[in-house]
């Protein structure tokens, strides 16, 4: 599907990390067998890790690809309810109290995440391994500091992705596109048709300034204890778009308020 000038699929970004992931994951099930390591010491440790990794990489791949697929309708106008630009100083206002907002939620998911890493990798990897470790043996040295350079690398990711996404959102954020199964503004995609993820209202906030559409969308935020959280995403509305926010808000019948 073809792109509206000037904008990008910035999901598929997603979906390449997730090839990447996969192939990550696959690669380590294999290593045992392509190196003849003794499954013993070390090859098993090594097949179970990659079996997570690559669990995770099919995981990422399917979340992006269904994000990417979403964004690519919209931007070829399939299901489009609504297309305006907003003013620059508005976005870069709203991309600043964004980026505040999703470090202090990423700092919590790295610490998590981290130390998920952590517990998992002592008792599978470094403690069958730990004689071949401390020979210096390069194979385990190597297996061993691979997995654990993770822990820095979703640390950049954690406290780089907030910041690309406010340099996105000022870049080309001032595009706004609503749909029935997503909103793209200030240069992101919030949509309510993934996993764990629906949208639980919308609203016309009229004498608001200013004026502007709000949709509650509710997400699975984190894994292990279910817990979904309700999260507001703000659609400027400007002058002489007044018409198209209440159609959007029609649209909606049965989860829309007007204000």
């Amino acid at each position: 599907m073809n792109e509206p000038v000037g904008q990008q699929n910035r999901e598929k970004d997603g979906v390449i990390v997730g090839l990447l992931i996969t192939a990550v994951g696959v690669l380590m099930l294999l290593l045992p067998s392509l190196t003849e390591m003794e499954m013993m010491a070390g090859g098993y440790a090594l097949q179970f890790v990659g079996l997570f990794v690559l669990i995770t990489g099919v995981v990422t791949l399917w979340f992006y690809r269904a994000r990417a697929t979403v964004l690519a309708r919209l931007f070829a106008g399939e299901g489009l309810l609504a297309h305006w630009t907003v003013d620059a100083l508005q976005v870069q206002k709203q991309a600043t109290t964004e980026l505040a907002e999703t470090r202090e939620r990423n700092r919590g998911l790295f610490w998590i995440t981290a130390i998920l890493f952590v517990v998992i990798g002592i008792p599978v990897l470094v403690v069958p391994t730990w004689r071949d470790l401390l020979r210096g043996d390069s194979i385990a040295v190597v297996i061993v500091g691979c997995y654990f350079a993770v822990v820095p690398l979703l640390g950049l990711f954690a406290w780089g992705m907030p910041r690309l996404a406010y340099r996105r959102a000022v870049q080309a954020g001032a595009e706004v596109y609503i749909g029935q199964d997503g909103v793209f503004v200030n240069g992101a995609l919030h949509t309510w048709k993934q996993p764990f993820t629906d949208l639980r209202r919308v609203r016309f906030k009229r004498q608001a300034r200013p004026p502007a559409l709000e949709f509650d969308i509710r997400t699975l935020t984190r894994l292990g204890v279910v817990y979904f959280k309700t999260y507001t995403v703000t659609v400027p509305v400007p002058a002489g778009q007044e018409e198209q926010a209440e159609n959007v808000v029609r649209s909606f019948a049965g989860q829309s308020e007007d204000e």
